[in-house]
């Protein structure tokens, strides 16, 4: 079993990196390259496309603090990376999600660098308009709270076996 934890973390762990932070920049290009800013495809519905310049941070918070959220976004991807090597060691669930999160925040940062503002385009009813990186740190923090309670479970019946 270690052998294939092993292997999977040298070979699928980079792999899912690259895969969506690459899915996350081709899929921002094509938004900028075909929609101005503000327009949607189709015009009306629950889905659309809608290309939208975020200036803040999730849900477009904190408003005009490029620097500070870029700052903040570095130290995330520093630690985020720490936690993959060091830290997520055996667990498929935990390596995956930390990587989902750790191509969303590259994905992200980069246009914060690239572009001082995130593009977001993926318009879903009420929700606020995001990006394919948002979904994989979105999906990355719910298998992480999975993987969370998940553990949690198992601690608390083995300490009521102790208990015992």
């Amino acid at each position: 079993m270690k052998k294939i934890l092993s292997k999977f973390k040298k070979i699928y762990i980079p792999l899912i990196i690259i895969v969506f932070f690459l899915f996350d920049q081709i899929s921002k290009e094509i938004v900028i390259r075909t929609l101005k800013v503000g327009s949607s495809v189709p015009d009306e519905g629950f889905f659309r496309f809608t290309h939208v310049r975020n200036f803040g941070s999730a849900f477009s918070i904190i408003q005009d603090a490029n620097l500070f959220l870029t700052i903040v976004g570095i130290f995330a991807i520093i630690l985020i990376m720490y936690f993959l090597i060091f830290v997520a060691k055996g667990s498929i669930i935990l390596e995956i999600s930390i990587s989902l999160q750790l191509s969303g925040a590259f994905g992200n940062i980069i246009d914060r660098i690239r572009l001082g503002s995130v593009t977001d385009f993926i318009d879903v009813g009420a929700w606020p308009v995001f990006n394919i990186a948002d979904s994989c740190i979105s999906v990355g923090m719910a298998m992480l709270a999975f993987y969370l309670y998940v553990n949690w479970k198992e601690e608390r019946k083995a300490n009521e076996k102790d208990n015992l």
